[in-house]
């Protein structure tokens, strides 16, 4: 099983139960819908810095990908399309 579906299965389990961690939390909101980092704070209620981190985390899980495209001068992300 992919990395993507393993997260996808955790979301799944554990929002049963409501126990999303943080990284779960903002994956999942980003599933939403593209959005910036402080676009995503402003969604969930997070503090930016909390979000910036873990967006950070995700990229480097390949989970989720810059668009290239800006909202001021912030990148706009989406999750990652599996494959």
């Amino acid at each position: 099983m992919n990395l993507l579906k393993k997260i996808w299965a955790n979301i799944k389990k554990n929002a049963q139960s409501n126990q999303l961690t943080r990284r779960q939390q903002v994956f999942q909101e980003l599933s939403r819908g593209a959005g910036t980092a402080r676009q995503l704070s402003d969604r969930m209620g997070l503090r930016l810095s909390i979000v910036r981190t873990t967006m950070t985390q995700l990229h480097k899980a390949g989970l989720i990908v810059d668009t290239g495209k800006k909202s001021g001068r912030e990148g706009v992300w989406i999750v990652k399309k599996s494959s």
